[in-house]
Formats: structure tokens, C-alpha cells, sequence
């Protein structure tokens, strides 16, 4: 399990500057107002990977709802983006390191177009795995929040569209309230075992599963309601600044049961690492058919008949 990237934009300077980099991450919009529209995606080690142009020209991202917008530095010089601002960044392990952010005038994805959203621009060929998978960017939650998006795993397809009711969805299926945060990046609370946690957040640049609190699992552990379990010694998973060589403490187990909204999940296997965010990573996801409602605070679920086999 690892995390590619994780980009909250955190800032330590002024409160002046903490408004306008908040003010930056809510900006952008779509051109139409109306639209339904339906893209292709593959999976890459676990990740989501989309086409989307930027003047005309096609190029490749992965889709992380757990991040802001990143380009490469290559890809702001050749488009020539102009830098609006630096500020200070931390990635997964709280790493800080001064980074440049963009504004783009506008991204297609399929015939949508999203005008003057913001992102960070980073150097990919700090992490090998990047630049192996030959990436151009991320397109992360402060776009996504200006539209509803549903994933079907089964077909590979997203569609993103202005109304809910355009997706035809079934009346039973699982429901949970969204919390929105710092870059439109959404979350939620859930139940472990009967006990309330906060704070999960909902990310599908995380190619694991169910990743809960350290503590908690020793806790639950303890209390005989996680099987199965083992632990182990890692370097951890991915941040934006490479790998961290210090080794960590993690498990990985059945837990008994988890809430997600209005459902009760039995018997799922949970991962847990020492500093490591609380959070639902694409594994997990992947036997869904998901809808992310930024508008409505909603995510919506309805599980798959077939296995996905993501790769």
C-alpha cells in the first residue's frame, strides 16, 4: 500500500495569506451549466489515470480526491504557466518544502471544460514512481468540487455531470454525509466497531483499502475485535517528497465491523501505520460504484456484482 500524494496546501505565514490561499482553492468553475459527460479511465498500480487537455494538447493524470492540482515542473514550462504565488506544503509525513502554485485557465476533460482552477507545481522526478508511470499532473479535489462525479469501476468509465438525477441511480443503495475541507477535500465520520472516529478522509490517491488510527487498532485489538491481524516493519507509503527512509510500525487485519453511512460493512480487512492519515483508499472503493456530491456533502454507493481485477 502507498500513497502517492497527498497535497493540502498549508501555510505558515500570515492569516492574510492563509485567506488568500483558500480564496485561490475555491475558485474555478465549469463552462457549461448543463452537462452530462462520460470519460474512459484506466488503472495503473492501483490508480486512477485520465486524459485531459490543456490547449489542445492531450496529457496524462491521475485523478486524487485526496490532493489539490499538481503539473509538473515540465509541463508548467512548456505551457509557459505563469507562478502566482509560494507557499509552504507538507505532504503525507508532514514534510514542508516551498512550492509554486499556478492558476490554469482552463482543463477539457472529455468536452467539459474547467476554467481558472489552481494547482501546485511539483517535480515528479522526485519520486520514481512518478515518472515511470509518465504523468503529467494530478487532478485533485479543488476541481472535482465544481461538479458530481460517478465512478464505475466495472466499465472503467466516469461520468461527471451538473444534476444528480441525470445518473439514474437505484433507490437502495449507501449513503454517507460528506464533511468538505481545505482544498474541497472530502471526508467522513464512521464507526469502528460502535466507536465514532472523525475525520476519514475519502482518497483515491491512496491504491490501499481502509486505513484506521494506529491507536485505535491497538485498542480494538486489545478488546478482541480485530483477526487476523499482523504486524510488521515499513518504510511507509509514498509522500510527495519521495520516500521516507525511516522504518515504521504498521498492521494490517480484519476488523469485526465499520459504519459507512447508513451501512453496516462486516469482516473488512483494515491497514494501519504509525502517522499515517485515517482514511478510504481505491481499494476499498473499487468494489463500489461511487458518486461524489460535493453540492449535496453526499457520497453515494451501490456494490458491484463482478470483481473489478484492478490492477
Amino acid at each position: 500500500m502507498r500513497k502517492i500524494a497527498y497535497l493540502i496546501i498549508l501555510l505558515t505565514v500570515s492569516s492574510c495569506a492563509v485567506s488568500k490561499a483558500e480564496k485561490y482553492l475555491k475558485e474555478g468553475e465549469t463552462v457549461q451549466k448543463s452537462f452530462k459527460e462520460t470519460i474512459p479511465f484506466e488503472i495503473k498500480n492501483g490508480f486512477i489515470i485520465l486524459k485531459a487537455k490543456i490547449n489542445h494538447k492531450s496529457y496524462n493524470f491521475i485523478l486524487d480526491t485526496g490532493a489539490s492540482n499538481v503539473i509538473s515542473k515540465e509541463l508548467a514550462t512548456e505551457l509557459n504557466m505563469k507562478v502566482i504565488g509560494s507557499e509552504s506544503i507538507y505532504d503525507i509525513y508532514n514534510t514542508e518544502q516551498k512550492t509554486d502554485y499556478t492558476r490554469i485557465d482552463n482543463i477539457q476533460i472529455g468536452n467539459l471544460d474547467f476554467s481558472e482552477t489552481i494547482a501546485a507545481i511539483s517535480d515528479f522526478n522526485s519520486v520514481p514512481t512518478w515518472a515511470s508511470m509518465k504523468i503529467d499532473g494530478f487532478i485533485g479535489s479543488n476541481l472535482m468540487q465544481h461538479a458530481i462525479w460517478d465512478f464505475d469501476f466495472i466499465k472503467k468509465i466516469i461520468t461527471i455531470t451538473d444534476n444528480e438525477t441525470k445518473l439514474n441511480l437505484p433507490e437502495e443503495l449507501i449513503e454517507n454525509k460528506l464533511f468538505i475541507g481545505y482544498a474541497g477535500i472530502p471526508s467522513i465520520a464512521t464507526k469502528i466497531n460502535g466507536k465514532k472516529i472523525w475525520n476519514f478522509t475519502i482518497d483515491f490517491g491512496f491504491n490501499g483499502g481502509i486505513s484506521i488510527p494506529f491507536s485505535e487498532f491497538e485498542k480494538q485489538k486489545e478488546n478482541g475485535k480485530i483477526s487476523d491481524y499482523k504486524n510488521s516493519k515499513t518504510q511507509g507509503v509514498i509522500g510527495i517528497y519521495g520516500k521516507q527512509s525511516k522504518i515504521r510500525e504498521s498492521y494490517i487485519g480484519t476488523i469485526n465491523e465499520i459504519e459507512f453511512g447508513n451501512s453496516i460493512l462486516k469482516k473488512e480487512k483494515v491497514y494501519s501505520e504509525k502517522y499515517l492519515e485515517h482514511l478510504f483508499g481505491l481499494e476499498f472503493f473499487r468494489d463500489y460504484r461511487v458518486i461524489i456530491n460535493w453540492n449535496a456533502k453526499k457520497i453515494k454507493m451501490i456494490k458491484n456484482k463482478e470483481n473489478t481485477n484492478l490492477k
